[in-house]
């Protein structure tokens, strides 16, 4: 991927009066609680990747405030500031920027081959699509082609060199002559529609497949490991779309049902809302949207991935999972944008990605769709801490590296991620101390053999403590006993 996103223009749209972010080719963290633009993100960049395929009208109707279909912030002005979005690409082969932008006045976007390929390319999932997984009734079927249509159709390759979104909106309104022409002209609409229609049904059970197939595989990897059965999942089209009929008499279209089930060691579950619990529905769910990531997978220079709270539905443990895939080589070839309402998740993700930290943008999203939302860097304890030391705020400083120490041991000594919540609190002494024990312990030997077993004793006692003076010699601070530290 040598095209990257450099930075995020938005102007009256949707939550956003104006907004900027510079990520300078880098992943985006973000945090915000509920109404701080974090889905409008997601839409910007959605509906701007999507503009590239559409016309004019298309385009600018999001932005006409004439238009009853429009995105504007009822906020704002649109005669004051028109909407506009505007995203800056820098291509890291040569290092050149280049902006793209669309409004009402400008469709920037048309035909431009690298917002084409990375429209195909790139992927945007919600939770949505995750809670759709869970809605059904203990009575329904368990059909996920709505779900299908709206979160993963949009998103398919090619096959045979047809769009399966372009022949779907072909027939989806079901009526093959909305016109009522008739004579010879209405004909060739019926044959056109049962045409597009058979063609889809052709090309369909193939996509679903292939994706069920891939989610089996996903799940197996990655989510089966605390599974008391095995668990065989199933993506199928059982009811094939139809088209039959010469007028609007006669005429019938069937749309298309795709079922999801699961067998467990075997056994049928015909109706798995009704037997598995949320957290496993969502397991589940994230294999199906995985797998039909990486199936459609397309080539291109930009590959956004952007997901917007997902994992809303998973208990912590199950969440780092999923950040441990994201950050995988499976999607190695994407610039992810994560996004959150959920400061807890944001944390444990940013602890997550240790000395990848670099190659991040943090930002918690401040403020709401009637004033001005501001994008502002969310620093690290060591960050503050070094401000201020810059400031000469010796104690704040303290404190702030106090706390990343205290961080640094516990993400240590907890890093097989299995966190105990009753245990009780554990000063920053014994914590050192347990994470010294635990080093020693795995010191390798080669390390031994090639640094201290030959070392004069003199300069071996310098490598190794004797004691544990260095972790308990405590000195208290004058006015804030919280602010004790240890003499090193």
């Amino acid at each position: 991927m040598k095209t990257r996103l450099q930075k995020i223009v938005i102007r009256n749209f949707k939550a956003f009066r104006e907004f900027s972010l510079d990520l300078e080719g880098r992943h985006l963290l973000v945090y915000g609680p509920n109404g701080s633009g974090k889905s409008s993100l997601y839409w910007a960049l959605y509906t701007f990747l999507q503009s590239a395929n559409k016309s004019k009208e298309e385009v600018e109707k999001y932005f006409d405030p004439s238009n009853p279909q429009n995105l504007l912030n009822i906020h704002e002005e649109p005669s004051v500031k028109p909407g506009k979005i505007a995203l800056t690409l820098r291509d890291f082969s040569t290092h050149d920027d280049k902006v793209y932008s669309i409004s009402q006045a400008k469709h920037g976007t048309r035909r431009k081959p690298i917002i084409i390929k990375g429209d195909l390319a790139s992927d945007f999932i919600t939770y949505r699509f995750f809670f759709g997984f869970s809605h059904f009734r203990n009575s329904e079927k368990f059909d996920l082609w709505p779900l299908f249509e709206k979160e993963i159709l949009p998103f398919c390759v090619l096959v045979g060199g047809q769009s399966p979104l372009e022949l779907w909106q072909r027939i989806k309104s079901g009526d093959p002559n909305p016109r009522g022409t008739r004579g010879s002209g209405g004909a060739n609409a019926y044959d056109g529609f049962r045409r597009d229609t058979k063609a889809f049904a052709a090309i369909l059970p193939g996509i679903v497949d292939s994706i069920s197939r891939e989610a089996q595989q996903f799940y197996d990897n990655h989510f089966s490991q605390h599974d008391q059965g095995k668990v065989t999942l199933k993506l199928g089209v059982t009811t094939i779309p139809t088209a039959s009929g010469n007028n609007q008499n006669e005429f019938k279209f069937t749309a298309p049902v795709i079922e999801f089930g699961i067998q467990i060691d075997g056994k049928t579950i015909n109706r798995p809302q009704t037997f598995l619990n949320e957290a496993k529905l969502t397991q589940l769910a994230l294999s199906v949207r995985f797998a039909a990531s990486l199936v459609n997978l397309h080539d291109s220079d930009l590959k956004l991935l952007v997901l917007d709270d997902l994992l809303v539905s998973l208990d912590m443990s199950n969440r780092m999972k999923v950040v441990e895939i994201l950050l995988s080589d499976t999607f190695v070839n994407y610039q992810k944008i994560i996004l959150s309402h959920e400061i807890g998740f944001f944390r444990e993700f940013r602890r997550k990605l240790g000395s990848s930290h670099p190659e991040w943008c943090f930002v918690r999203l401040d403020g709401n769709a009637s004033g001005i939302i501001q994008a502002k860097a969310e620093k690290t304890d060591l960050q503050k801490a070094e401000e201020y030391l810059h400031g000469y705020n010796l104690d704040e400083a303290a404190l702030c590296l106090r706390k990343a120490a205290e961080e640094t041991v516990r993400r240590y000594l907890d890093r097989d991620n299995r966190l105990d919540p009753t245990k009780e609190f554990v000063g920053l002494t014994e914590a050192l101390r347990a994470a010294r024990n635990r080093i020693n312990a795995e010191l390798p030997v080669q390390l031994y053999e090639k640094v201290l077993r030959n070392t004069p004793d003199a300069h071996r006692n310098l490598l190794v403590a004797t004691d544990d003076d260095d972790l308990e010699t405590v000195i208290p601070h004058p006015y804030y006993p919280e602010l004790a530290y240890t003499a090193t």
